[in-house]
């Protein structure tokens, strides 16, 4: 069956994951071809730049459109002419509209981080001609469940927006520790603001400058779980009290910004104005969108050295934390998420602080493995294993 077209579906519970590798993909799609994209789910226009979106809003309009005809059938749709990519998370669970509309062929594209899989997840999984995973990590496991037929394929970065550049000095002489991801307990930030606050009562001089952000406020409450705190963040009208969390925990006044809810075009000055970045996350199905963002705007940057952070991490490109304990059963049941140590966390914080020079060249470093992942080298790299399945 001829492709004409490449369907994308997301999930709406993972828009910062698949549904960015998903409307960046249907953009590399629409300047490079092989074929244009077909888009099956809403769209989330935060995460992507203006210049995407403008080349994307034809596509936004035809989505809206054909999901209203097959509403409107109140049928699965088969669309002989599409081979369709289905966003898949946790135990291979999709998202409503892969029950709505299928392709002549279908492939999963799959980031997940918990392990334990039931018979029924096995059969979701058996209903997809091919699946692609967001790290090595998820691309072995899927093996091991005997899933064969299964590549990896890391998310790309925006390189036109990620870039390195002059620090306007937003925050002085500070020092600047910067934070990303939605808070909850898988980002590892209850860590990071452990070791923050013993870097702050070494130097004075350093800022924790976050971008915490967590649309589903709910899920930061599994803070309450963490090995360093006993308080989880308070919440007001779907807001998370970033500033209560981290007072509670006994960080000082003015030692700690979180940005707040930002236009996804500010991203990269607020990255920019870092010194360095702490990413002591506990699991990563993908390869961390954010880390690769932060590296790609040459921050040096100490990432934990598990999941998918393995596929980013390339020798003196970051600090890596090597030191990875087993989580507390309570937080990960399977024993395969990673637990960063604060004494390592505080080592490589005062390597960066006291060398300077080093840390520009781990930041360099990095800004060269990222030039490797930009979104159109993904994008081939995707295409290049669905090929067989297009003709």
């Amino acid at each position: 069956m001829l492709t004409h077209r490449i369907g994308i579906s997301w999930q709406l519970t993972d828009l910062h994951g698949w549904g960015v590798f998903g409307l960046n993909l249907a953009d590399q799609l629409i300047q490079n071809g092989p074929v244009p994209p077909l888009l099956l789910s809403e769209p989330y226009i935060k995460s992507i730049s203006p210049d995407v979106e403008k080349r994307l809003q034809p596509y936004f309009t035809e989505q809206a459109n054909l999901l209203a005809q097959i509403d409107a059938a109140n049928r699965q749709a088969t669309l002989n002419e599409v081979l369709l990519l289905h966003s898949l998370g946790n135990s291979f669970i999709h998202s409503p509209i892969s029950d709505k509309v299928r392709g002549h062929t279908n492939v999963g594209f799959v980031f997940f981080e918990n392990m334990e899989m039931d018979d029924r997840a096995m059969e979701r999984a058996k209903g997809y001609d091919k699946i692609i995973a967001g790290s090595s990590w998820n691309r072995d496991a899927i093996r091991t469940m005997g899933f064969e037929n299964t590549d990896f394929v890391s998310q790309g970065v925006d390189l036109n927006r990620f870039k390195p550049r002059a620090k306007v000095g937003t925050f002085g002489d500070k020092f600047t520790v910067f934070s990303g991801g939605k808070l909850e307990l898988r980002k590892g930030q209850d860590i990071v603001l452990a070791a923050f606050k013993e870097f702050h009562a070494r130097h004075d001089d350093t800022l924790l400058l976050t971008n915490w952000h967590n649309p589903w406020a709910e899920t930061a409450k599994n803070m309450r779980l963490s090995p360093h705190f006993d308080h989880e963040p308070g919440i007001d009208d779907g807001a998370i009290d970033f500033k209560g969390w981290v007072s509670a925990a006994g960080l000082p006044d003015g030692a700690h910004i979180d940005v707040g809810v930002v236009p996804n075009s500010h991203i990269p000055s607020i990255i920019g104005e870092a010194d360095v970045a702490l990413f002591t996350n506990r699991c990563e199905g993908g390869t961390n969108l954010v880390a690769m963002e932060t590296m790609a705007s040459g921050i040096p940057c100490i990432l934990s050295s598990n999941t998918g952070h393995l596929d980013i991490i390339d020798g003196d490109n970051c600090y890596p934390l090597k030191q990875q304990n087993a989580s507390p059963k309570e937080i990960d049941p399977t024993g395969l998420w990673g637990e960063s140590d604060i004494e390592e966390i505080l080592e490589n914080l005062e390597k960066a602080y006291q060398d300077r020079d080093d840390a520009r060249t781990r930041a360099a470093a990095g800004v060269a493995s990222m030039e490797k992942l930009s979104w159109k080298n993904q994008t081939e790299l995707l295409v290049s294993s669905i090929r067989e399945y297009m003709t």
